[in-house]
């Protein structure tokens, strides 16, 4: 689906075997100057590294409970259309999710729907998702919660390299997470990077990674193991070193297949703004079985039978997960019918663009044959 685009092994080998020499594995130099370009290159204040960006969120998502009235569950606003991270994060720190309906165009939370939340329901706070890559309205959602007095959150996850109105995403809202896994633009093999213009929280962050020991070897709250090793940090140095390059191919090859695409009735794309860049983590299309002839799942089995790698991204959505049905109050239609039209396809080199499309092709050509084959 995603081969990590990895820097050259020359590029880190000498670090890391003056790293092994030094037997400093972990809090140590590479990770404290990852944070320092992440800051720089985002333009923000304090960038933390961490284990992953699960436990980023759920240590951001922690500190924010406890600035927060005591109430026994605060109410988080989320999107249901997200990786099920988003959802486990609020839940594991003792928030209950109030899922959010998407936007069908962006992909991401749907602003109408949270705004009609935020008017009527007790909530506390809001964690939003750039979904795939593609950067939120940031002012506007920004306006939003100020004007509802809520904190802002954001589950960066996909969006290490894009861009909104000329704001890096990392700027804005309380806090940023991102991901540093294998199948993202900036890559340590596992691991999470938090970005933040509040000192405080930083702080508490570097404490939480560490357990919630300040160094005193008095907890001062229950914290992880979330720390990020040298390892790591440095993998994660030099893949930031080739984020622009890695973020304009990926662009390149979304815009090839999305004009060879285009002339196939029946796919859909997600909408990019012009004021946006996006990481096109994932390139997906929106299958309309009625103009294509064969649903998202006859696609999905026919794709896998040519051999074509291919995922359903968020399917089922995380409010028809079994772990998340007790929050599922609300019917959330757009958010189930884009969830069962999606299909992400593989986003590798221009030359697999031409198979691709043929592929699909096919599919729709010999669409009555397939569809009574399938089923």
């Amino acid at each position: 689906m995603a081969r990590p685009r990895l820097p050259e092994p020359q590029a880190v080998l000498p670090t890391i075997e003056a790293m092994l020499l030094s037997g400093q594995l972990t809090k140590g130099p590479e990770l404290n100057k990852l944070e320092e370009e992440t800051a720089s290159y985002v333009g923000v204040e304090h960038a933390v590294g961490v284990s992953s960006c699960t436990s980023g969120l759920m240590l951001c998502l922690q500190a924010l409970k406890r600035r927060l009235p005591a109430v026994p569950r605060p109410r988080v606003a989320v999107p249901s259309f997200t990786f099920l991270a988003s959802v486990t994060s609020l839940v594991w720190a003792g928030f209950e999710p109030v899922f959010v309906e998407v936007d069908p165009a962006s992909m991401n939370l749907c602003l109408q729907d949270l705004e009609r939340l935020l008017g009527r329901e007790s909530i506390q706070a809001v964690l939003a998702v750039h979904c795939f890559g593609n950067p939120v309205p940031l002012a506007r959602l920004e306006a939003l919660c100020a004007g509802h007095g809520v904190p802002l959150l954001f589950d960066a996850a996909h969006g290490f390299g894009s861009i909104h109105q000329g704001r890096k995403v990392g700027q804005g809202g309380w806090c940023q997470v991102f991901s540093l896994t294998p199948t993202k633009m900036v890559v340590a093999g596992e691991g999470g990077l938090v970005c933040t213009d509040d000192e405080e929280l930083a702080e508490e962050l570097r404490v939480g990674r560490e357990y919630g020991n300040d160094g005193s070897y008095n907890t001062v709250f229950s914290g992880l193991n979330a720390r990020l090793s040298e390892l790591h940090a440095c993998l994660a140095r030099a893949s930031l070193g080739m984020l622009e390059d890695v973020v304009a191919h990926r662009n390149q090859v979304a815009s090839a297949l999305k004009d060879a695409l285009s002339q196939i009735p029946g796919i859909g794309f997600q909408a990019i703004t012009p004021d946006s860049r996006t990481t096109y983590k994932d390139f997906t299309i929106v299958i309309d079985p009625e103009s294509f002839g064969l649903n998202r799942d006859q696609v999905e089995s026919a794709l896998a039978a040519e051999g074509v790698p291919i995922r359903k991204y968020f399917s089922p959505p995380c409010h028809l997960h079994q772990a998340f049905r007790e929050f599922s109050e609300r019917a959330l239609p757009q958010t189930e019918k884009l969830a069962a039209g999606c299909l992400s396809l593989p986003l590798l080199e221009l030359s697999t663009v031409e198979p691709l499309r043929q592929a699909i092709e096919k599919l729709h050509v010999h669409r009555e044959q397939l569809a009574e084959r399938l089923g």
